[in-house]
């Protein structure tokens, strides 16, 4: 007995999720503009190191700020 998952129609990603304009090959909607990355098949937006280096950044943001806020008082 085999059971498998039904997969998602082939045009469902082949249209925007958005607005459901056709999206053949293209990397944005062309009618609303919507990214089309991680949809269909396409590249996420983010690498894992990309990811990573914004995060380090927004905690060393928060940190500087941290600091200034316990020495101004």
């Amino acid at each position: 007995m085999s059971s498998s998952v039904p997969s998602a129609p082939a045009a469902s990603t082949e249209t925007c999720p958005l607005c459901g304009t056709p999206t053949v090959g293209v990397e944005r909607c062309p009618s609303c503009g919507y990214h089309l990355a991680g949809v269909g098949g396409r590249p996420g937006p983010w690498t894992r190191p990309a990811l990573w280096w914004t995060a380090a950044g927004l905690l060393v943001v928060y940190a500087i700020t941290l600091l200034i806020v316990a020495l101004a008082r």
